[in-house]
């Protein structure tokens, strides 16, 4: 490598990957707080720990591009989920409970009719709304559309290119959930091929 890359690209590689600070600078033997002031620019760092970092970024990109695996491989198969008329408040509570970021909502008949997602409830916050006003509300008034769906046999270098847009991606099948993938799966798909 000749040239030094770029910090902005550095982050974005974390980031598309689902990389967290914490794991990069564990994998790359710097700290949590060097990765984070790196991408703040707030430091000026060495040669050596920049071509660390970007080569770790670089093979896991190259992994996980070059997967034949499928989706049925690395799936979570329980998929937890919401009803469409839940409060608000009970779908936040399971979030919170699993370690979630959002949830895929479900209709009488189990079919898949939106996801909400903490920025949903962060936005109706933004917008004025008193947590109060929130209790009253169901999944149904703050949900956002359907996440990206794909069937059992989706390779996996497909799933990475879409959760570069979204947080998770649902497998369907004959029209039911089976399965969900997020970039935590990914990750620890490509760690595990290291």
């Amino acid at each position: 490598m000749d040239m030094m890359p770029n910090i902005e690209e550095l982050r974005k590689m974390r980031k598309n990957l689902g990389i967290s600070q914490k794991d990069l600078a564990k994998v790359t033997g710097v700290s949590q707080s060097y990765i984070a002031r790196l991408e703040k620019g707030t430091i000026n760092p060495t040669y050596s720990k920049i071509k660390a970092i970007y080569e770790y970024l670089t093979k896991s990109s190259e992994k996980a591009n070059n997967m034949v695996i499928t989706c049925d491989r690395i799936m979570t198969r329980n998929v937890t989920v919401c009803r469409s008329d839940d409060s608000i408040l009970n779908a936040l509570n399971i979030m919170r409970d699993k370690g979630f970021s959002q949830l895929p909502v479900v209709n009488d008949e189990n079919k898949v009719i939106g996801t909400i997602t903490e920025n949903n409830i962060n936005d109706m916050l933004l917008k004025g709304m008193s947590v109060d006003s929130l209790r009253g509300l169901t999944v149904r008034r703050v949900m956002s559309e359907v996440l990206p769906q794909v069937d059992r046999n989706t390779p996996i270098n497909i799933i990475y290119q879409l959760l570069k847009y979204s947080n998770a991606v649902l497998v369907i099948e004959a029209g039911n959930l089976v399965g969900i993938i997020t970039k935590a799966d990914i990750l620890k798909t490509v760690a595990g091929m290291a």
